[in-house]
């Protein structure tokens, strides 16, 4: 009977800390991968298929009269929290694509993504 009531005790603060966890889900902008940037091409791709591929920008710039900066932003974040102990593992994929437009034709573009991982 002893060794029960030491289980009961031991195993009553795990089962609390996992009763409080939460999982959290954040998706913001258009989904940017590889794959769909590697359909851009320098000096033959549209304004109007930039748009059909990867949606408005998240950010229009004008540089001159002829040429402006479109930037497309994408964030996605799952994560599990904790309400005592706080968030315990995450995993974010950042992506950015900066795009030069001059008259109407993609001429320079760059693409970044990076993946923050944390397991506790």
């Amino acid at each position: 009977m002893k060794n029960l009531k030491k289980v009961i005790i031991a195993l009553f603060p795990m089962i609390i800390l996992s009763s409080c966890s939460q999982k959290n889900f954040i998706e913001q902008g258009t989904p940017l991968n590889k794959e769909k940037v590697r359909n851009i091409v320098e000096g033959s791709t549209t304004e109007s298929q930039m748009i059909t591929l990867f949606g408005e920008p998240t950010n229009r710039k004008k540089i001159n009269s002829n040429e402006k900066q479109w930037t497309y932003k994408y964030i996605k974040k799952s994560s599990t929290s904790h309400i005592i102990i706080g968030e315990t593992q995450y995993n974010i994929i950042e992506g950015t694509l900066d795009v030069i437009i001059s008259k109407g034709v993609v001429t320079w573009f760059n693409y970044d993504e990076e993946h923050k991982q944390k397991k506790w």
